[in-house]
């Protein structure tokens, strides 16, 4: 099986998984409702591929056992990795354009620095008093120590 792609046993499994972590709730989604096991699962792909190892160990661990039951396990054991499936869930959970609709979140929004032109002047005031002499490193011939 290619690495970069999941099974369909895998992405059922990431539907159970996540949906222990996110479960559905009045007004919410729950994490398979929100696409984790497919349209979700596919953005970790594209933007952290480096997750698929990990997200595949957990997968592996939980095997069959309850979801639950499988991740408070994690949790306990390799609580490391537990808190990376949990990021790596919950950044993809909040992904989907539904959920931060639900959530009133509008997602990264750009928002273009703003620099007056007085407080540029005060930020380099301080280096046009001082000069451009060029500073020699530590140790070169010429300074102490060099």
């Amino acid at each position: 099986m290619n690495a970069l792609v999941f099974s369909d046993a895998e992405r059922r499994a990431m539907e159970r998984l996540g949906d222990a972590l996110i479960p559905p709730a009045p007004g919410a989604l729950s994490a398979s409702e929100a696409g984790i096991g497919a349209h979700l699962l596919d953005r970790i792909l594209d933007l952290v591929p480096e997750r698929v190892p990990l997200l595949r160990q957990v997968i592996a661990r939980a095997g069959e056992a309850r979801a639950e039951a499988a991740l408070a396990a994690l949790k306990q054991s390799e609580p490391a990795l537990y808190d990376s499936f949990c990021e790596t869930v919950v950044g993809a959970y909040f992904m989907s354009p539904e959920v931060r609709r639900l959530v009133a979140y509008p997602g990264r929004v750009a928002v273009p620095a703003r620099i007056d032109v007085t407080d540029l002047e005060d930020l380099l005031m301080p280096v046009l008093e001082q000069g451009f002499e060029p500073r020699l490193p530590p140790g070169s011939p010429g300074t102490e120590g060099g």
